[in-house]
């Protein structure tokens, strides 16, 4: 895996490849970081995204927005579409840059571990009451980063017999770099707020921030392009890179009821947790997507019967699983766009014991949200790169 200068500025939309780090070319161009997987012949684009204040809105305008955020991914899901995956990320970071802390004291009038101006603020003033509501809040002071990825496949290169070579590089890049573009503008429609593609010391600093100790570093503060970590340790159920502690947890059950459009608050703004919340999406063409749900069909009324004939009861679950699918059925002839997804939790600390009292609020967290959480035993290495913005995590 490597991460690819992709310098774009031709009218006609082609790319060239440059070597990471260099600034040869016609100097009209952008450049653009495309991360490589050799095995599985992918190209994968991240861009950060921002959607303000959500949180805020009425509870129509938040549904305006996921529908337009529905519509953005629905245009990705049709026949012959070049995208392979999409992800969102999302990451909490606990303690901006602005935040005062340990190593950080606050500055500016307002102090959350003292008085404000020379003699302080009475409690009873203006200024004295929104230094304690400061400080209530401060836990929840958190610095949030998210980010979109796509990803496209290569030509069918055999990668034994003949690696990718640079024309294989450009011709999917461009095709990425297109898509994304266009990914970009529906998404302004959402109002959701987007930037070009990351360049290649941006996105070596993304990656590394999934992973690093650090807390306080921006992504465009990073020096290097060299985004892996230099030793990990593997355990059953965290792994251990540069020093800062890991467990992942794979969604296992979404909510079986009908929810908001903000049922994941509980999860994103769980306190004081360092964690990542990450979801991979695969669009099907319309036709994969009803065939899919034929074999899914024809499987249910095959089981319904052996049930009927073994004298089992048909009980609640399994009428609501039947229920689920012919809604998907009609989804699909109303025109829905199909995906299948995966989503994932990563907790991060620096210190073992805080990684598991982190775990639980968590765990706590996405119980309200109606969720189910189940960690990754035995297999927390590759879980953990689920959670970064590389489209992982899909079978």
């Amino acid at each position: 895996m490597r991460i690819l200068q992709v310098e774009s500025g031709d009218e006609r939309g082609a790319v060239r490849i440059t070597q990471t780090g260099s600034r040869r070319g016609s100097g009209s161009g952008t450049f653009a970081a495309v991360v490589h997987d050799a095995a599985e012949r992918t190209y994968t684009a991240v861009i950060p995204a921002s959607g303000p204040g959500f949180v805020l809105l009425a509870s129509d305008e938040r549904d305006r927005r996921v529908a337009g955020w529905a519509a953005a991914l629905g245009a990705l899901a049709r026949q012959g579409t070049p995208v392979h995956r999409v992800q969102w990320v999302a990451r909490t970071l606990p303690g901006g840059p602005d935040r005062p802390g340990p190593d950080r004291p606050a500055t500016g009038p307002i102090s959350l571990h003292g008085t404000t101006g020379p003699a302080g603020s009475p409690a009873d003033s203006p200024m004295g009451s929104y230094e304690e509501l400061l400080g209530i809040s401060r836990p929840e002071l958190e610095r949030h980063q998210v980010f979109l990825a796509m990803s496209v496949r290569g030509g069918r290169t055999n990668v034994a017999l003949r690696p990718a070579g640079a024309q294989d590089h450009a011709n999917a890049c461009a095709v990425l770099l297109r898509e994304l573009a266009a990914f970009r503008r529906r998404l302004a429609e959402a109002d959701v707020d987007t930037a070009p593609a990351l360049a290649p010391r941006v996105l070596a600093s993304v990656l590394r921030a999934g992973f690093s100790s650090s807390r306080w570093s921006w992504p465009d503060e990073c020096g290097t392009t060299w985004p892996w970590p230099v030793a990990g340790e593997v355990l059953w159920d965290s792994l251990r890179l540069d020093g800062t502690w890991h467990a992942t947890y794979w969604v296992a059950e979404w909510p079986r009821t009908d929810v908001a459009a903000d049922f994941l608050g509980p999860l994103l703004l769980a306190g004081d947790v360092r964690q990542t919340v990450s979801v991979t999406m695969e669009p099907l063409s319309p036709f994969e997507a009803q065939k899919r749900v034929q074999q899914a069909r024809t499987a249910d009324v095959a089981d319904s019967e052996l049930r009927r004939r073994g004298g089992f009861l048909h009980t609640a679950r399994r009428k609501r699983e039947e229920e689920t699918l012919a809604e998907r059925e009609l989804e699909l002839a109303d025109g829905h766009a199909p995906f299948k997804f995966s989503g994932y939790v990563t907790v991060s600390s620096d210190d073992r014991d805080d990684l598991e009292a982190s775990c639980g609020r968590v765990e706590q967290a996405a119980g309200r949200c109606g969720m189910e959480l189940r960690r990754c035993f035995g297999d927390q290495q590759n879980a953990f790169t689920f959670s970064l913005p590389l489209c992982r995590g899909l079978a």
